[in-house]
């Protein structure tokens, strides 16, 4: 190329360079409306690893202003103030702000904040470890463990009689806003997990389908086959004076349903989610999945699945789910199982007790802390399992004391699972 020709091409890039300049998307910033209240230390890893995108009090660099990175930071800038607004942090319920910091949280835990991108030219944004263990600490002290007032134990007794005067028959459940309709036998589906999530006050119980749990006998739950669908069942924590957390009001359930192709917008699985007793349907529009799709995505490498399924090796865990509870001061969870006879009796009780041949086993893990999400706990190692049958009076099998264990297994009643 001739001198000439590189002067008229070097010229054209910088007119097109300096005209690039003038289309300039406005950032405002608006004013600090009700900034968050958290202790010195917090907030000052805030403002300097997330204030930027996350506030009304962006503060760019000269180099954030040269177009075209001033477009990106531009969009980063809109889209994490909508996601997520510290100046505007007295708008959110108490309940909403907590969540929002365990999200954040697990974000930073996952790499996916702040930005690899941003934190390459900001390195001050660099999040140490010392910045998380002040992170843990302090949203951790955002949840201690409270008992229960008596309102609640009332609100749950309600709710079930509720449920349990209608157990029999099938409620007219409209669809989610993605098509999807409800699935109303899930219960009966296996359980291949539980959770305590400490972090918004819920025990969970995770169903699979038969293709799940084929699928976990197999091996093959990354990615998990098509067919596959887990039903997610929420309830709010019911905590005694002893420290017992039982399944109180039932919260939600949600879906996720694999097929990699019918779904592929929303990274190969269906999503739906319906909530409280009436099973109202979640999502104002249709993309109330992407919601979905951006909460599971640091799982990507993992299908997009939090969960971890436990084992199935034993008959009795592939019995139905009765009840799941924690014990806070020992650090344990357990579920109540029961055969077929034990799960149609505990789910529409006539008469005084189970039948005879009902089978219960109340199987007890120690806890550990779940790996794919700070602010849950997830099942260890077995460690005990009770077992009752009906022959027809009760006979316990276990390391308990014969009459207490049987008493406190059999008055355990059923979950409310609409």
């Amino acid at each position: 190329m001739s001198k000439r020709k590189w002067i008229v091409s070097l010229l054209f890039l910088v007119i097109c360079f300096t005209g690039m300049q003038f289309i300039r998307p406005e950032i405002k910033n608006p004013p600090v409306t009700g900034d968050i209240a958290a202790p010195a230390e917090v907030k000052n890893i805030l403002k300097r690893s997330c204030y930027d995108c996350h506030s009304n009090e962006t503060n760019l660099k000269w180099f954030d202003k040269i177009a075209p990175a001033y477009w990106l930071v531009a969009g980063h800038v809109k889209k994490g103030r909508q996601a997520l607004n510290f100046s505007t942090w007295d708008s959110l319920a108490p309940a909403d702000q907590k969540g929002n910091l365990y999200l954040s949280l697990n974000q930073i835990l996952f790499k996916e904040m702040p930005r690899s991108d941003y934190s390459l030219l900001h390195p001050t944004a660099k999040i140490t470890e010392n910045d998380i263990t002040t992170l843990k600490n302090y949203v951790t002290s955002l949840t201690p463990v409270k008992i229960s007032d008596t309102s609640r134990f009332t609100a749950v007794e309600k709710q079930y009689n509720a449920w349990i005067t209608r157990a029999a028959s099938s409620p007219d459940v409209k669809p989610v806003l993605n098509g999807i309709g409800y699935i109303n036998d899930y219960a009966a589906w296996k359980a291949i997990s539980t959770t305590d999530r400490f972090d918004n006050n819920t025990l969970r119980v995770i169903f699979g389908n038969d293709i799940a749990v084929r699928a976990i006998e197999q091996q093959h739950t990354n990615p998990w086959p098509n067919g596959t669908v887990f039903a997610k069942v929420a309830w709010e924590q019911l905590i005694d004076a002893d420290g017992q957390v039982h399944t109180g009001e039932f919260k939600q359930v949600e879906f996720m349903i694999k097929d990699a192709q019918k779904y592929k917008s929303t990274a190969g699985w269906g999503w739906a989610r319906w909530k409280g007793l009436d099973l109202k349907p979640y999502g104002k529009t249709v993309l109330f999945a992407t919601e979905c799709v951006n909460c599971h995505k640091p799982l990507k490498d993992n299908d997009f699945v939090f969960t971890t399924p436990l084992s199935l090796k034993e008959d009795y865990l592939k019995w139905n789910v009765i009840t799941t509870q924690v014990d806070k001061k020992n650090k344990t969870m357990s579920t109540l199982y029961g055969n077929d006879i034990a799960f149609r009796y505990a789910r529409n009780p006539k008469g005084t007790t189970y039948p005879v041949h009902a089978e219960l086993a109340m199987v007890t893990w120690n806890q550990k802390a779940d790996e794919h999400w700070f602010g849950a706990n997830i099942p260890s190692q077995i460690k005990s399992v009770e077992l009752v049958k009906f022959e027809p009076d009760p006979v316990y099998q276990g390391n308990g004391d014969a009459t207490v264990r049987t008493a406190a297994i059999v008055q355990q009643r059923m979950s409310v699972t609409p």
